[in-house]
């Protein structure tokens, strides 16, 4: 299971969650191509293959983006060192969608903010990938950009061993203050990856996963252009 190295850095700012950005966004300007492989819409009412790690069970719910009458309801899960939950500590809720593919390498998905009660929520959305070097993790943190953090690599360890994950800053003031209102994301990840490794290329893209919350996801996909 993915460990998150900056859980740490939430510990001592979950007080000052107000707000929680990216490359692209805007709402119903886009369309599907034949070519888009759709991993994840929601339309048949179920979540699919979504897989709970850690949190609340998912939510298949009657809201959707660009026209879609469906989407899943990702929640929170604020974790104490007792086990108790209660907003003052971290935020652990991780759920992961595997969308195996090794020809299209442009991330394309619809997030909509759930209006909150007295907080909202920093989340992180990214993908696992096996690259030419080895297997790598491209995150986008809105927690980056609330503690005005740039982009970072960092090693966290899973059952196998430790793996490289490249961060980047997402926009709060895009995807997290403005609630209730659907965003389109898109992300060039071999763009990003380079960033970092000039040379590398993906070879594959595994899972796509998400954590933090209240979010609502739609359409989620994979595009070659």
């Amino acid at each position: 299971m993915k460990t998150f190295l900056y859980l740490t850095l939430l510990l001592f700012t979950s007080f000052i969650f107000i707000s929680c950005g990216s490359d692209r966004s805007g709402e119903n300007y886009y369309s599907f191509n034949d070519s888009d492989s759709i991993y994840w819409d929601g339309e048949d009412g179920t979540i699919g293959n979504w897989q709970l790690w850690q949190g609340h069970p998912i939510e298949n719910v009657a809201k959707g983006a660009n026209g879609s009458k469906r989407s899943i309801l990702l929640r929170e899960d604020w974790i104490g060192e007792d086990g108790d939950d209660y907003e003052s500590y971290i935020n652990g809720a991780s759920y992961h969608l595997p969308i195996q593919n090794d020809y299209q390498t442009i991330l394309e998905f619809d997030k909509m903010k759930k209006r909150g009660e007295k907080i909202n929520h920093c989340f992180i959305v990214g993908v696992k990938t096996i690259t030419e070097y080895g297997e790598r993790w491209i995150s986008f943190n809105t927690f980056y950009d609330l503690r005005k953090i740039d982009a970072s690599s960092q090693w966290f360890d899973t059952e196998n061993g430790s793996v490289l994950e490249f961060v980047f800053p997402l926009s709060m003031n895009e995807y997290v203050t403005q609630d209730s209102v659907w965003k389109h994301l898109r992300f060039d990840l071999n763009s990003y990856l380079q960033q970092f490794e000039p040379d590398n290329k993906i070879l594959s893209i595994e899972s796509f996963y998400f954590e933090g919350g209240d979010d609502y996801l739609d359409n989620i996909r994979l595009v070659s252009q």
